[in-house]
């Protein structure tokens, strides 16, 4: 048999993990089972294809401590993703096409065991994703689990503009100064998170309007786009067009009589007013996330950044080890706020709870020398986006149960400005400890603390006053004897009153 060529002799379809064979000086074949590379093996001496050898098998992994296992195949191409929301698929590294259910990534997955197809199938993924949303999400996912994945768009023209239209315009205000900013002329120019606002606001209406004449865009049409938006995102929306509008009058493209703009009012502000906008953290809210996540985990640190130095988004994402300094033999949070580019630098002393945190960081090496937190690259930690930061942040308290729609990491600022000014800081401590220029922001907290005291100190007179007259009757004005029925004090005007 030497030197001949030997053919596998598994059956096509055999898969088994720690199954292998080899041949004997004399040609024969002989089966066996290993399952580590330097441990023992078992022979098996029953013929190969029975079910006596499927049981030696068997038995021989469970001798050795192996768990029954299929090998791996080549990876198979993995079929497109369905169109429909929270619905994924994919392929194990043993080519089985796995369906499940997820809300987001990172969130736990439900799978799908029922044939892909089928009504049992559409029933247990209406089943996981409802079970998912309940969990996880909030009102407005349930709209979005009726939505496609891949709703098609009126894809924008690459031809060269034509020039007087309104995609001719919006070209130009994206090469301009009042876009992309020149201080030689006074203009800052708008942030990228800006522009990448106002671009999805702009181009939205484009496909309709953008090869028509920029006096399209009346008045009204402008109207009707608000009212097909929400309250903030109309607001975003004029704002958008007002910046564009703007360079058109600086530029001479339009006179100042002619802006479109004029006049219309969005309802975001008091949208805002009405819902509070962002929802701060309470208490229990801080417990939950902690009991989630204890110290010298990544989501611990994240919260702990936002929730001891009151950085907002832009600066806790990029909030590093460099942003630690020595000042006045304490060690203090020193950092240039995006907000004002630069302008303004919050100075804060470490908190101890956040020394504690940090020195749990280290000890579980998960601290960037870039930034504290961002993306594990190759065991680096590196600077990731503040969408994303938020967004990891966001999916790591949904996991600790705080999933209200409208808590996120502003929220946890906001509730440390509240703490602030409960415990009485200034308006000029605040607008340094907060970053903040303008005194409205500090004067906000301070009158709704200073309002909830003035709440609480009048209702302890009404008390104190109440236990005062608890005796079964008090001289009125007039030194004769009134009693207390069912709990209610009469005064001496309201006698006199009846009396009359």
């Amino acid at each position: 048999m030497l030197g001949t060529e030997r053919r596998d002799p598994r059956a096509p379809g055999d898969r088994r993990m720690y199954l292998y064979f080899n041949y004997s000086e004399s040609g024969s074949l002989r089966w066996y089972v290993k399952v580590s590379r330097k441990g023992r093996r078992i022979g098996i001496c029953e013929e190969y294809g029975t079910t006596a050898f499927d049981a030696a098998y068997e038995a021989g992994v469970a001798a050795l401590g192996g768990v029954l296992r299929m090998r791996r195949v080549k990876r198979i191409a993995t079929p497109d993703q369905p169109e429909r929301r929270y619905l994924y698929v994919d392929v194990s590294q043993r080519g089985q096409v796995r369906y499940y259910v997820q809300l987001l990534n990172k969130l736990p997955k439900i799978r799908i065991k029922a044939e892909y197809g089928t009504s049992e199938f559409d029933d247990e993924v209406d089943a996981a994703v409802a079970g998912q949303i309940a969990l996880y999400g909030n009102e407005g996912d349930y709209i979005n689990a009726q939505k496609q994945r891949n709703e098609e768009r009126p894809a924008l023209s690459n031809t060269p503009a034509r020039p007087g239209t309104l995609r001719w315009y919006w070209n130009g205000y994206k090469q301009s100064d009042h876009w992309l900013g020149d201080l030689s002329v006074g203009h800052e120019g708008l942030a990228e998170s800006t522009r990448l606002q106002r671009t999805g606001l702009i181009e939205s209406i484009l496909p309709e309007n953008g090869e028509k004449p920029f006096a399209v865009l009346t008045r009204k049409v402008i109207k009707a786009e608000m009212k097909a938006r929400t309250p903030s995102q109309a607001g975003n929306l004029l704002s958008a067009l007002r910046g564009m509008v703007r360079w058109m009058i600086d530029e001479k493209h339009l006179d100042e009589d002619d802006d479109p703009t004029i006049g219309l009012k969005s309802g975001k502000a008091k949208a805002s007013r009405e819902t509070g906008g962002f929802l701060p953290w309470t208490e229990d809210d801080m417990a939950q996330y902690r009991a989630k996540w204890p110290l010298g985990t990544e989501a611990r640190l994240m919260f702990d950044i936002l929730h001891y130095t009151f950085l907002r988004l832009g600066d806790a994402h990029r909030f590093g080890p460099p942003h630690l300094r020595q000042i006045v033999r304490r060690m203090a949070v020193q950092i240039a706020t995006e907000k004002s580019r630069g302008n303004t630098t919050v100075t804060v002393p470490v908190h101890p709870e956040f020394a504690e945190s940090l020195r749990a960081a280290r000890a579980a090496n998960i601290i960037g020398a870039e930034v504290f937190t961002g993306k594990l690259v190759r065991g680096r930690v590196l600077p990731m986006n503040k969408k994303a930061w938020a967004g990891k942040f966001k999916k790591y308290a949904v996991l600790a149960g705080v999933n209200e729609p409208k808590k996120s990491c502003h929220g946890v600022r906001k509730a440390r400005a509240e703490v602030a000014a409960y415990a009485d800081c200034t308006e000029s401590q605040m607008m340094a400890m907060f970053g903040w220029t303008d005194p409205k922001m500090p004067a906000h907290y301070i009158a709704q603390a200073n309002r909830e005291r003035l709440g609480i100190s009048g209702m302890e007179k009404i008390v104190t006053f109440d236990q005062s007259q608890s005796g079964d009757g008090r001289l009125d004005a007039n030194g004769t004897r009134t009693t207390r029925k069912n709990g209610v004090v009469t005064f001496p005007g309201n006698i006199r009153k009846k009396a009359q």
